[in-house]
């Protein structure tokens, strides 16, 4: 029996050499399984590489066409608002028929009737009428004309109708009566140019409550 035992004690490194190189087996076994595993897996993992890849290229071109169009309606709101600031705050009645009244006695229009009308709102302008009648030739009326259009102010000849006028020729120039509806412009305070909001986190954008 002591014989035995000192066999067994002799040789117990080779049980332990033995027990060690299979733990060392299973271990490489187990790493081959998940080896596997996770090669089968790749092509898998590539293909979701792939399409959020194309997402984030969409997401990309998406928001680089939103930025164009946002500076292309600030551009439009920035142009409306210029013009709209070449516009007179108000319509003084007075003023505009003392500049039609001068120019049609300086160039001795007769029988002048200047009426104010109604007003006409229209986006970002309000236009006031003022209905004309008058009498004269072709060429006073033209030079009337020429000199509203030339004027500080901006004004629109909205209709005008020539007819012959009942009375007396005098010289070789033909004498017209003249109706005509002009428009003057002034600003509508009211209007206000809407922009496209700023995606949030972008310069500028107003921030989310919380947001340091």
């Amino acid at each position: 029996m002591k014989e035995l035992a000192n066999k067994l004690l002799a040789n117990i490194h080779i049980a332990i050499l033995f027990y060690g190189m299979f733990g060392v087996y299973e271990k490489w076994d187990e790493h081959s399984i998940a080896k596997t595993d996770l090669e089968t897996q790749i092509p898998n993992i590539e293909e979701r590489i792939q399409k959020s890849k194309a997402k984030l290229k969409e997401i990309v071109e998406f928001t680089k066409k939103a930025e164009e169009s946002r500076a292309r309606v600030e551009e439009v709101a920035k142009s409306i608002e210029a013009a709209q600031r070449q516009l007179p705050a108000e319509t003084n009645d007075t003023q505009i028929l003392t500049f039609f009244q001068k120019e049609m006695s300086l160039l001795n229009i007769k029988d002048p009737n200047l009426v104010p009308s109604g007003e006409e709102t229209s986006n970002y302008y309000i236009s006031k009428n003022y209905v004309l009648k008058a009498k004269g030739t072709f060429l006073q009326f033209l030079i009337f004309m020429e000199r509203i259009g030339n004027s500080a102010r901006i004004y629109n000849v909205k209709n005008l109708t020539l007819s012959n006028a009942s009375v007396g020729q005098r010289g070789r120039f033909q004498v017209i009566s003249v109706e005509a509806t002009i428009q003057a412009y002034r600003f509508n305070p009211n209007f206000k140019v809407e922009r496209e909001p700023e995606a949030p986190g972008a310069p500028g954008a107003p921030a989310k409550p919380g947001d340091t």
